[in-house]
């Protein structure tokens, strides 16, 4: 005698439940994706909603800098780097004062070198750094035996080096020391002043 065969449960596929179980998985696929596009593009508040946060003037408040100072000019040094009087440090003073004090010093500091004195000066400003130490193959300032050699080339060849730049077999002289802003007759003041010292 055969026996019939049963479908346990557990082997039964059950094409209702399936349907099911992809719906629901539908459903919170395209809610999860309604949620990430939402908070994407700024939908969504938190907390409750400040326009007056986002008006002009908080936005300007926010990102206004901490300290701001003026300068009043007719309080700058006259002709001198330091304030006449410092204030004594009886108690630590306030950054705002410790600022107030320097700004005129650096003022009038930044005067007085955009407008060099002379060739000392310009040599001071701009050639100096080199020259007084060798660097990049540059005459000393005052070496008799490395400008001798210079200086026999005339001061025309001396003055087109110096303005219009020269590389050599010894180093590089960059066009007017690197200081494009000098003018030309201030190169020639320069040279006149380091051909001086090495005579």
């Amino acid at each position: 005698m055969s026996h019939p065969q049963h479908d346990t449960p557990q082997s039964q596929s059950n094409p209702v439940k399936l349907v099911v179980a992809v719906f629901v998985g539908l459903i919170a696929l395209v809610i999860g994706i309604l949620m990430l596009a939402y908070y994407s593009v700024g939908g969504h508040t938190m907390g409750a909603k400040n326009e007056k946060a986002n008006s002009a003037a908080e936005v300007a408040k926010r990102i206004a800098p901490v300290v701001s100072l003026e300068v009043d000019p007719a309080k700058a040094p006259a002709g001198g780097l330091l304030p006449a009087a410092m204030p004594k440090p009886s108690a630590a003073p306030a950054p705002a004062a410790i600022v107030a004090a320097i700004i005129p010093v650096a003022l009038a500091a930044g005067a007085t070198a955009a407008k060099p004195a002379g060739g000392e000066g310009v040599y001071q400003n701009s050639c100096g750094s080199c020259h007084g130490a060798g660097i990049a193959g540059a005459p000393k300032t005052g070496d008799k035996a490395l400008w001798g050699t210079r200086i026999a080339q005339g001061k025309d060849t001396l003055y087109d080096h110096a303005i219009k730049g020269y590389q050599g077999k010894a180093g590089v002289m960059p066009a007017k020391g690197g200081n494009s802003a000098l003018a030309d007759a201030d190169v020639k003041s320069a040279v006149d002043y380091m051909v001086a010292a090495a005579k």
